[in-house]
């Protein structure tokens, strides 16, 4: 469900506030319709987690909204992986009490699909294809940038273990070992793993 219909004359991809299917009270969006407070109020939002690399003063409109805020860059060197447990636990606090959540980034696309799939994925068991394609469903916009979608990988070797001192090990070794590189590398390296998926 969209806040913010095809068609209107407000219409932009950074503007709806998008109903995560099947995740109750759980919305994605993009910065711009933070500042709609007829959408917020609308969806019955309580709680935002935004991961944009600088302050996006919710306090002005929002001060009755509780607000966690990540700081980071849309690049695939970027790491959300170490921010996936605190973000799953702040989203799934706020709707196993009743309220609503809304996750956003720029434009509601990369950073806040990432954090979303990580929630889905390690509330209901799901593997990071099942969770986009879920995400997408109600906002097909969503795609992870490549140095995402290796974090989400990670994320699902993470959360096979019972262990904390084993899935710390698996966290620890990605980092020491994982691919840093300029945009166009990063691209280069999604291309040779979309090969890699199409043999299988």
């Amino acid at each position: 469900m969209s806040y913010l219909l095809h068609g209107s004359s407000a219409y932009t991809l950074m503007g709806w506030v998008d109903r995560v299917p099947r995740a109750g009270n759980l919305f994605i969006g993009g910065l711009y319709a933070l500042y709609q407070t007829d959408l917020i109020k609308a969806a019955g939002i309580t709680h935002v987690l935004s991961v944009i690399d600088y302050d996006p003063l919710l306090q002005e409109k929002f001060a009755h909204l509780k607000h966690f805020h990540i700081r980071a860059d849309d690049h695939p060197n970027e790491n959300l992986l170490r921010h996936f447990s605190a973000t799953n636990a702040y989203v799934d606090a706020a709707l196993s009490n009743g309220g609503g959540v809304f996750v956003h980034c720029a434009m509601g696309k990369s950073r806040s699909a990432a954090l979303v799939v990580a929630y889905l994925m390690w509330k209901y068991q799901l593997g990071p294809a099942t969770a986009l394609e879920q995400l997408c469903e109600g906002r097909p916009v969503c795609e992870p940038n490549v140095g995402f979608r290796e974090q989400l990988a990670v994320w699902e070797r993470m959360l096979k273990l019972d262990e904390q001192e084993e899935k710390r090990r698996v966290y620890e070794g990605w980092e020491r070992n994982r691919f840093m590189g300029e945009w166009w590398e990063w691209e280069a390296r999604g291309k040779e793993e979309d090969r890699a998926v199409a043999k299988l």
